[in-house]
């Protein structure tokens, strides 16, 4: 929270005469919402869905250090127009340029443990985007494509690969840097079952997205130097805790916590507003658990769960998109009438709206990639 927003909450809790009810610091937070909220621009639907602002709502930047997100012009070929009805179209044209993100992205997508990943050569970086930290660095990230996963997937002609493929992703590392580590924590919202491999040592380098995600992202991000010190899994499908339990370490079990519940939350008219839900609400975790200090990982992927009320949530209040760093999402929207098994998706749901969501959370600072 802002400094200043929070000594004036302070104060007004101070002043106040507390009753039987919230404690002073649930006062404190309530009191800093209320005044957050009041910044940002009003959420404006763009049709019936509630959850489908008009394009380009203004992003209000949360407390975090100095950056600029630096789009590629590859990426504002999907997100500068209209896109509905051209995704493979696009696709097919951008096939050699998404070439050259794919030699640096597959290149450092099993990075050497503890290792700084190589500069993309010059080619490789005109396609990518990147961030521009406090000290004018470049810091890499793969740019949007309304594919919306691996880019020579899906899309006739464009190539053969399989659409769990998830070596187009670049993510962030804290190797090669001077300051300590900082506390990382992951939220997998969605996380199914640890079977099926050596949590502590992983082979991921195959690329595939499929099977459990905790001990996927555990490994990638702890061969970039961001070892995971808290882990918080949701699944909505009854578990058998003893085999989901089983191929858990113990030095990594005391740092689990699992929820075999399903994530709730208000509908998104109550959530893009600070309005959540009282039991089982992530968006509260996040608040509750999460400090501006940390690495916050959050993976979203919740076949007809709350995933829009999150994630517009995070990316229109600046007090939540300040505490995460990356945010992995399956945006589940009309692919143009191809099916992925998604059920009957909205038409207001389309490439245009996932990619604007997309967009919007980069310019909040966060590292945002479509998952798969």
């Amino acid at each position: 929270m802002p400094r200043l927003l929070r000594y004036i909450c302070a104060l007004a809790v101070l002043r106040a005469a507390v009753g039987a009810g919230a404690s002073g610091e649930d006062q404190e937070n309530q009191c800093a919402l209320q005044l957050t909220t009041k910044e940002v621009p009003p959420f404006v639907v763009r049709g019936t869905d509630p959850c489908v602002p008009v394009a380009g709502q203004q992003v209000v930047v949360g407390s975090r250090e100095e950056f600029e997100y630096v789009p590629s012009a590859l990426e504002k070929e999907w997100t500068e127009h209209v896109r509905k009805g051209q995704i493979c179209d696009l696709a097919l044209k951008q096939k050699e340029k998404a070439a050259l993100w794919l030699n640096y992205s597959t290149a450092v997508f099993k990075p050497i443990a503890g290792q700084l990943a190589r500069d993309p050569e010059p080619d490789e970086a005109e396609v990518l985007s990147y961030f521009l930290d406090k000290d004018k660095k470049r810091q890499y990230i793969e740019p949007l494509s309304g594919v919306a996963r691996h880019p020579h997937a899906i899309c006739p002609g464009t190539g053969d690969v399989d659409k769990f493929d998830i070596r187009y992703l670049v993510l962030g590392s804290h190797c090669g840097r001077a300051e300590p580590k900082p506390r990382t924590k992951l939220f997998d919202l969605g996380c199914t079952t640890n079977a099926g491999g050596d949590f502590l040592s992983m082979n991921y380098d195959h690329g595939s997205g499929l099977g459990p995600s905790i001990p996927l992202f555990f490994n990638m991000f702890k061969d970039r130097c961001l070892e995971f010190d808290d882990i918080y899994g949701w699944e909505a499908r009854s578990m058998d805790q003893a085999k989901w339990w089983d191929p858990v370490p113990d030095e990594i079990r005391e740092r689990t916590r699992f929820y075999n519940v399903p994530v709730e939350e208000t509908p998104c008219a109550q959530s893009i507003n600070g309005v959540y839900a009282q039991k089982g609400s992530f968006l509260h975790m996040l608040k509750q658990t999460a400090k501006q200090e940390d690495y916050v990982v959050v993976k979203v992927d919740i076949d007809g769960g709350p995933e829009l009320n999150i994630m517009e949530a995070i990316a229109r209040h600046p007090e939540l998109s300040s505490l995460v760093d990356e945010i992995f999402f399956e945006y589940h929207f009309w692919f143009d009438g191809r099916s992925f098994g998604w059920g009957d998706i909205s038409q207001e749901r389309d490439v245009d709206s996932a990619l604007d969501l997309m967009k919007r959370l980069r310019l909040a600072g966060i590292r945002s990639h479509f998952w798969i």
